[in-house]
């Protein structure tokens, strides 16, 4: 599609590059459910310190977050959410995290909801996982179609690459490149679509065959089960973490700093980075990824 938001449509015929946006906490979760979509989607721009947001309108929604278990929408928003989006012809993708076994059951019939929505809208939904038990219990609904998340889809990420030295061509694969793994990947869990992210690299890096999604301009580095934000909060310390029971949503108003030319920020469990490229080239950035094999780009503020 040509979009007005700054990325080109693909220079390959027939292969337009999708457009989603990213809804990953309680906030986002409230403001849309609250909010018509255009009004939305300026106020989700906006609230990240951009001024004069672009027209913006996403072909797809991703509902969900895929590094922490306390940031899911609960059931009854999940489902307003869907059917919110559906009503203005959104496509959705669902995102869960990692798995702990304490959420196994009501992940297991959380699966089962999403089954019978499916089959009674006579839909097939979206679901990138990034934990294989969840891919184990995903595979077994038809009406999902897998996406290997990127705590899965897993690769050498550092904002401080451009000060390291060595041979970065090494950081252009990981074991998506090799067709046994991809084939794998469809034969066990159906899975046909690879969640990546923008770190900086994408001039020299080279997708694999397939359907891949590019997150961008955030990604993420580290990922802790605990949460060293929650323990920097309640102990004073970062490095005091223990498992999180109950939530009180520090990251809403806390996040840990770092040196501004490491362009990175701890948000709750985890550390991202920016990759600036894509901000500041973001029709050339636009045209490279569909001439790459890139046919998704999902923004993600943060």
């Amino acid at each position: 599609m040509a979009l007005q938001n700054g990325f080109a449509e693909s220079e390959q015929p027939g292969q337009p590059v999708e457009l989603a946006l990213e809804l990953d906490r309680p906030e986002w979760y409230e403001a849309y459910l609250s909010m018509e979509s255009a009004v939305f989607f300026d106020a989700y721009f906006r609230r990240n310190q951009i001024p004069n947001p672009p027209v913006f309108h996403p072909d797809r929604l991703y509902i969900g977050n895929a590094f922490c278990p306390h940031l899911a929408p609960k059931e009854e928003e999940l489902f307003a959410l869907m059917d919110k989006a559906c009503r203005e012809s959104f496509s959705i993708t669902l995102t869960f995290p990692f798995l702990l076994e304490e959420n196994l059951t009501e992940t297991q019939a959380r699966l089962q909801h999403l089954a019978r929505w499916c089959e009674q809208k006579n839909k097939t939904i979206e679901i990138v996982v990034n934990d294989w038990g969840t891919a184990h219990l995903a595979s077994q609904f038809p009406v999902f179609s897998l996406c290997l998340g990127v705590l899965l889809n897993k690769r050498k990420k550092d904002p401080r690459m451009t000060y390291k030295l060595g041979d970065r061509t090494l950081f252009e694969q990981n074991s998506v490149h090799a067709a046994f793994y991809r084939d794998y990947l469809k034969e066990e869990f159906r899975m046909e679509r690879y969640e990546w992210e923008s770190c900086g690299d994408t001039s020299t890096r080279k997708f694999p065959e397939g359907k891949n999604s590019m997150h961008l301009p955030f990604y993420q580095t580290n990922t802790s089960q605990y949460c060293p934000l929650y323990a920097a909060c309640t102990k004073g310390s970062r490095g005091a973490q223990t498992p999180v029971r109950k939530c009180h949503r520090f990251c809403e108003e806390q996040a840990f700093l770092y040196p501004e030319h490491l362009r990175m920020m701890g948000r709750y469990n985890s550390l991202f980075g920016i990759d600036l490229s894509i901000l500041q080239e973001p029709e050339a950035m636009g045209k490279m990824y569909g001439l790459r094999g890139i046919d998704r780009i999902v923004v993600n503020l943060l």
